[in-house]
């Protein structure tokens, strides 16, 4: 039968597809339902998967996980107007003040559940798990009921959050390695200034250097729409595979690219909501796939919970989360029905979910293991949790909002100046072109 899987990959997208608008509004997403077939044909359900090899060929199953961050990464950061998205103080805070709160919670939270981990080894989990991935949960930032400016400052959030969160993941597994003793300090400086300082560069150059060709092909005459589209999708492959081999991270690469080819594009700037649709369709298309290898890992570690694992999911997805939020808005003069909303929805998904898969899990570190069983529960009660309560969670919170009596008046509904592009995958079928 493990043949026919890439058959069954396909009928699933399919069927999906033909009923995604209306899932849309339903308790049941695409990322649940990928992650269940995952977990059916997974070694705890069918067993259709060899699990050392999925489909045979573990290089495949590479390729698959690494685009699709490589693509999400590049898109969601081209995605969000970075000119102007710091002119809201509810995305900065999120981003500046709500990240760096949640890594330091997260870490504290695990020294104290998963005793066994060394505390960078903590601290590493704490940094693959901070990310939040809004399409988890798509009802919260395109349910049009819900004020724009939570909207946009949780779709900011998402956007930028995996880019900056990176270096922090870098630096502790480097600096985990090294306290292990396969590192010396000497090595370990070396290794993270390559690691960071070529990344940047590299997306930089991809970045500012693609937006100008772009551009040029758009107003010479010369180019295609649909060949500049596909474009979009070469300059994130072309960040990644050219920092990979220079030794910097390929991640970083294509973020700082997409970040700066958003700055730089002057289409992008004057809204064209078009020419990132096919990278960002595929990047919807490598999620739902990457979710289903997910869900075929998730199966042996649902079967080696263990209560610290399980604590340690609930405290960081709930606990860590609000925490962040509420002091990183704080004086903010916005409801607590609004902190509660943006606390709940940090739903962690693909960077999570690859990190763990493609790095963690084939790392030297001691109590990998622990790590990644950790990560990897956490997404899949995430998955279901705010999956679950999307829909319903964006109307209730827009109930209690229309409902206040001085609703015209409240930090929420102020009016916001950013020009933010609400990146496909997050964006409700009013916002698609055509």
């Amino acid at each position: 039968m493990t043949e026919y899987l890439p058959a069954i990959i396909a009928v699933a997208v399919t069927a999906f597809a033909v009923v995604s608008k209306r899932l849309g509004r339903s308790v049941v997403t695409g990322t649940m339902a990928f992650t269940a077939l995952g977990l059916a044909v997974g070694p705890k359900g069918l067993d259709l998967v060899d699990f050392g090899g999925l489909f045979g060929q573990p290089e495949f199953v590479s390729l698959v996980l690494t685009g699709a961050l490589v693509v999400v990464l590049f898109t969601d950061a081209s995605a969000i107007n970075a000119l102007r998205w710091r002119d809201d103080v509810v995305a900065a805070r999120l981003l500046g003040i709500g990240l760096p709160l949640a890594i330091a919670f997260g870490w504290l939270a695990a020294l104290v559940l998963l005793g066994d981990l060394e505390v960078w080894e903590a601290a590493v989990l704490a940094a693959m798990l901070a990310p939040t991935d809004a399409a988890l949960g798509k009802a919260v930032v395109s349910n049009p009921r819900v004020p724009a400016r939570v909207r946009q400052a949780l779709n900011i959030e998402s956007g930028l959050n995996d880019g900056i969160a990176l270096p922090f993941f870098i630096v502790f597994l480097e600096t985990a390695r090294a306290s292990e003793g396969s590192l010396d300090v000497g090595e370990l400086v070396v290794e993270l200034v390559r690691d960071i300082g070529v990344a940047v560069a590299v997306g930089i150059a991809v970045g500012a250097l693609g937006a100008r060709a772009v551009r040029w092909g758009r107003t010479s005459g010369f180019a295609n729409e649909h060949w500049l589209q596909v474009a979009l999708l070469s300059l994130a492959v072309a960040a990644y595979a050219l920092a990979t081999p220079l030794g910097g991270s390929g991640f970083i690469a294509a973020w700082v690219a997409g970040l700066m080819f958003g700055r730089s594009n002057r289409a992008a700037r004057d809204g064209d909501a078009s020419l990132g649709e096919f990278a960002e369709i595929t990047g919807d298309l490598l999620t739902m796939v990457s979710f289903f290898v997910f869900g075929v890992y998730l199966g042996p570690v649902l079967a080696d919970l263990t209560w610290e694992v399980v604590a340690y999911a609930v405290v960081s997805l709930v606990v860590v989360r609000f925490a962040a939020v509420t002091l990183a808005l704080a004086g903010g003069r916005m409801l607590r029905s609004t902190l509660l909303y943006i606390g709940w929805f940090g739903p962690r998904g693909l960077a999570t979910i690859i990190l763990t898969i493609e790095i963690v899990d084939g790392s030297d570190l001691t109590n990998g293991a622990t790590i990644a069983n950790a990560a990897l529960f956490t997404v899949g009660l995430s998955v279901l949790a705010h999956g679950v309560t999307a829909w319903w969670g964006s109307n209730a919170y827009a109930d209690a909002v229309e409902a206040h009596p001085g609703a015209s008046e409240l930090a929420e509904n102020a009016p916001t100046e950013m020009d933010v592009r609400v990146p496909v995958r997050s964006r409700p079928p009013r916002y698609r072109s055509g």
